[in-house]
């Protein structure tokens, strides 16, 4: 690890010559990072439990502020912190602070070897137990004391994910990408989630290992925290998992142009809100199952993509689910709008009319206006 610019600036205020430099902007390189970048780092990876640098440089942004993860490899080796989390944003002294955490370069596609890519090594999987949940990046639980009898302030942590990929060395145990439960604020913009294998067996054609349950890349923010919370994903897209997104009591939460490919769920909706969720453009491709909805909620989606081109490259369902259509648990119970385009006849999915479960399970989606863009091709 090196600290070069805060060391410095800490010697210099003790001998009285400055004021010590509270960081707002931090970068950190990977082991294989190019030279140049290294040498401006403010903390430098080895290639081995690299999330123990990554949060020494989150809790030296104590105000809040950016960190900037040179291109390169990032190993994670373990989730030891609280919610057994690799990557951790403390309770900070109760102070509320917004972290940015940024990737240099955009390279995030498949054969792209440049940009940041954190990996979740086997290392770290197998030090996994079946019957517990793991975090990539998560957030501390606990919330000061506000002023008032009944008001509290929210979670101190307000997060933005830009620019960068996570790879789950395989789906095999219950780990979550990023889970916005403990954090006051979230926005993920150009972020992917992936297992390791998820672009070589889509390019390649084969079918994905079945992925646990568990197994998810994004956990969304609960709730508005008093109307004043940011909630946005762009771009941000997930592949090879049981789970792509979980929406939990969301409120305001706009995504835009998001995608969850050969997963078990692209989008499972567990909780609603008075307040809308709203999908504009983003892409279900692949997965066994059409959204998952539990409990009561609204939702609008706009130009929801739909592929299913051949079931013998989509993964299993490990509960053995051979129900592939849009299924709400609490019927009538989520209402809004939908509308959608589908491309592939696997599962059957694209037959007959929506009525009869090209979109929805009969009987499902009964306070939805659902509407078939295709209908009149």
């Amino acid at each position: 690890m090196k600290i070069s610019r805060l060391l410095l600036a800490a010697v210099l205020g003790v001998a009285g010559c400055a004021e010590k430099e509270i960081p707002t902007e931090l970068i950190v390189a990977a082991a294989n990072s190019r030279n140049f970048e290294k040498r401006a780092a403010d903390f430098v990876c080895t290639g081995s439990n690299d999330e123990a640098v990554i949060n020494e440089a989150i809790k030296a942004l104590k105000y809040g502020g950016t960190l900037r993860l040179a291109d390169g490899d990032y190993y994670i080796d373990a989730c030891t912190n609280e919610g057994n989390s690799a990557i951790y944003f403390g309770y900070n002294d109760g102070l509320t602070r917004v972290v940015t955490i940024k990737g240099t370069t955009e390279g995030k596609v498949y054969g792209a070897y440049r940009g940041a890519t954190l990996h979740v090594t086997k290392r770290a999987m197998d030090s996994m137990a079946t019957n517990q949940v793991y975090r990539v990046f998560f957030g501390a639980g606990r919330i000061p004391e506000g002023p008032g009898d009944t008001y509290t302030y929210t979670h101190v942590n307000n997060v933005n994910f830009i620019n960068f990929r996570v790879l789950f060395y395989e789906a095999s145990k219950p780990l979550i990408g990023i889970d916005g439960r403990h954090f006051g604020s979230m926005e993920l913009d150009l972020v992917g989630i992936y297992t390791e294998r998820y672009f070589p067996d889509r390019y390649e054609h084969l079918k994905p290992a079945t992925p646990v349950k568990g197994s998810i890349g994004v956990y969304s923010l609960p709730g508005s925290n008093d109307e004043s919370a940011r909630s946005r994903y762009n771009e941000v897209n997930i592949g090879g998992l049981h789970t792509g997104f979980v929406f939990d009591e969301v409120d305001h939460l706009v995504m835009t142009g998001c995608m969850a490919a050969r997963c078990v769920y692209g989008y499972w909706f567990e909780r609603g809100s008075p307040k809308t969720l709203t999908m504009i453009n983003s892409c279900d491709e692949g997965n066994t199952h059409l959204p998952r909805f539990r409990g009561r909620g609204h939702l609008t989606a706009i130009d929801f993509n739909i592929e299913r081109f051949n079931a013998a490259y989509i993964p299993d369902d490990p509960e053995g689910n051979t129900e592939h259509a849009a299924v709400e648990e609490v019927r009538g119970g989520w209402h809004g709008y939908i509308s959608y385009t589908l491309q592939g006849t696997a599962y059957g999915l694209g037959q007959g009319n929506w009525k009869t479960g090209r979109f929805w399970r009969e009987g499902d989606g009964i306070n939805f206006k659902t509407v078939d863009h295709n209908a009149n091709r």
